[in-house]
C-alpha cells in the first residue's frame, strides 16, 4: 500500500539528499562489525569456533562459502587461428574431440597422421 502524505500524515520522509560522502564509512555497519568481533572474543574466539565447526561442518562450510569472494580474475589470451602453429591447432582439435566422445580418453596424444 502506497504511503500518502498530507492531511492524514503530516510527516513526509525527508527529501533525498546527497547521502554519505564517498569514502566515509557506514557508522551502523562499522558498529555491527565491532559488536560481532566483541561477541566472538567473549565466546572463545578462534578456539571456540574450531570446536563449533567440528560439530557443525555443513553449517561452517555454508558460512565460509558466503564469505568467500564470488568473483574470479582471469587472463584470456585471444589469438587468431592463423597465428597458431600446426601443433597447437592439432592439440586444440584433439582436446575438443576427446572432451565428450564416449570411448576416448580425454587428453590423449595427437595421432601422427594429424602432424
Amino acid at each position: 500500500m502506497a504511503a500518502h502524505y498530507g492531511a492524514r500524515n503530516p510527516n513526509p520522509p525527508p527529501a533525498p539528499g546527497k547521502g554519505r560522502p564517498r569514502g566515509v564509512p557506514n557508522k551502523i555497519g562499522a558498529q555491527v562489525k565491532e559488536n560481532i568481533l566483541a561477541v566472538f572474543e567473549r565466546l572463545g574466539a578462534t578456539d571456540a569456533m574450531v570446536k563449533w565447526a567440528r560439530r557443525n561442518k555443513t553449517e561452517f562450510y555454508r558460512f565460509y562459502a558466503r564469505l568467500a569472494p564470488t568473483y574470479m580474475i582471469a587472463t584470456v589470451d585471444i589469438r587468431d587461428a592463423s597465428e597458431l602453429t600446426d601443433g597447437e591447432l592439432a592439440r586444440i582439435i584433439a582436446r575438443a574431440g576427446s572432451a565428450g566422445v564416449a570411448g576416448e580418453a580425454a587428453g590423449s596424444e595427437v595421432p601422427d597422421s594429424i602432424h
